[in-house]
């Protein structure tokens, strides 16, 4: 199965406090109908790993996850990344506006980070052959990134970059 958070994510009072007192910022989407997806699998001969599948489509996934809590900064903003052209800017801010609509990302809580929160740059990459762009999350730029809180060696061999692999890895 997928593990579960490990007990030490829950000793950041901090960041639990912040999602508990703004639940509306984390909110767990997925196109799936995880209830029918479980019923589907209800004889998969692995019922650990459905299971640990399912409770992630339902709650959110962290494995592998670890957040150096009391190692790392509270809260990391490095979100900010210089843009190339007024058409970039006008693409990043109707694509977040897309995002926010089919929620996939938060409304605007303020122009602070809450407790616990880090944020990863966004860019408008040009797609090829094209005069039109592609949104882009680096969660692998500059310090603190979220790449950098999973081993390599935990997910050595997995994919975890789309519905496609999950259900291949099913």
């Amino acid at each position: 199965p997928l593990p579960s958070p490990s007990e030490g994510k829950f000793h950041n009072a901090e960041a639990l406090s912040t999602i508990q007192s703004h639940p509306e910022l984390f909110v767990v989407s997925t196109p799936i109908n995880v209830n029918r997806f479980e019923a589907l699998l209800s004889s998969h001969p692995n019922q650990p790993f459905v299971q640990s599948v399912c409770w992630g489509l339902h709650g959110g996934f962290w494995p592998y996850a670890d957040t150096h809590y009391g190692e790392w900064p509270l809260t990391w903003d490095n979100s900010q990344c210089p843009v190339c052209s007024e058409d970039e800017a006008n693409f990043l801010q109707a694509q977040v506006q897309k995002e926010v609509d089919v929620g996939r990302y938060s409304l605007a809580f303020g122009p602070n980070l809450l407790p616990g929160m880090y944020s990863m740059p966004i860019h408008a990459v040009p797609k090829p052959g094209s005069a039109k762009f592609r949104l882009v999350t680096d969660h692998s730029a500059g310090q603190f990134t979220l790449n950098q809180m999973i081993s390599k060696n935990d997910i050595a061999g997995v994919t975890l970059d789309n519905v496609q692999d999950l259900g291949n890895t099913l």
